[in-house]
């Protein structure tokens, strides 16, 4: 039997993944493409390795499997690399939302502040934008009840 040349996972490729468990399977793929290229050069001259490859055989374990998990392995190399940069995009915009509502709800305690202090904190026009009296408790509408599993509700007052 002729040497195999697999395509190769190398350990660079490896390395880059960010996943430990994706990068650990990636390990073994690779260690296997190895250990399988090298009994199928070696059943040239050796035996004991002619016996495995023959054995490997019976049980469907062929000099085929070293493409297919190689080119499985480069895929989920890829499909990670894509994982990665959706959750990067995905963490970036929970960050903004956040900050931009960090920056309303700051912009309209400010606006409740100043409107209190040049208005009569009990004037009408208060109520009318939702800016609750002096001394009175905001009156907070809660969203429905969720399901369980489907995140809480934010528990911050309102910021007036």
């Amino acid at each position: 039997m002729a040497t195999i040349a697999p395509p190769r996972l190398s350990t660079e490729d490896i390395q880059a993944v960010r996943d430990f468990t994706v990068r650990k399977t990636l390990e073994q793929a690779q260690a296997f493409i190895e250990g399988l290229s090298q009994l199928l050069g070696d059943a040239d001259h050796d035996d004991d390795a002619r016996a495995l490859i023959g054995e490997l055989d019976s049980v469907g374990i062929t000099g085929k499997d070293i493409d297919v998990l190689a080119r499985e392995g480069f895929a989920l190399i890829e499909a990670a690399a894509d994982r990665d940069r959706k959750a990067e995009i995905f963490h970036a915009a929970v960050k903004d939302a956040g900050r931009r509502e960090r920056m309303l709800y700051e912009r309209l305690s400010a606006l409740a502040r100043m409107l209190r202090l040049k208005l009569d904190g009990r004037a009408p026009a208060l109520a009318k934008l939702g800016i609750p009296a002096d001394g009175q408790a905001p009156t907070v509408k809660l969203p429905p009840a969720r399901a369980e599993g489907q995140g809480a509700a934010t528990t911050r007052p309102p910021p007036m």
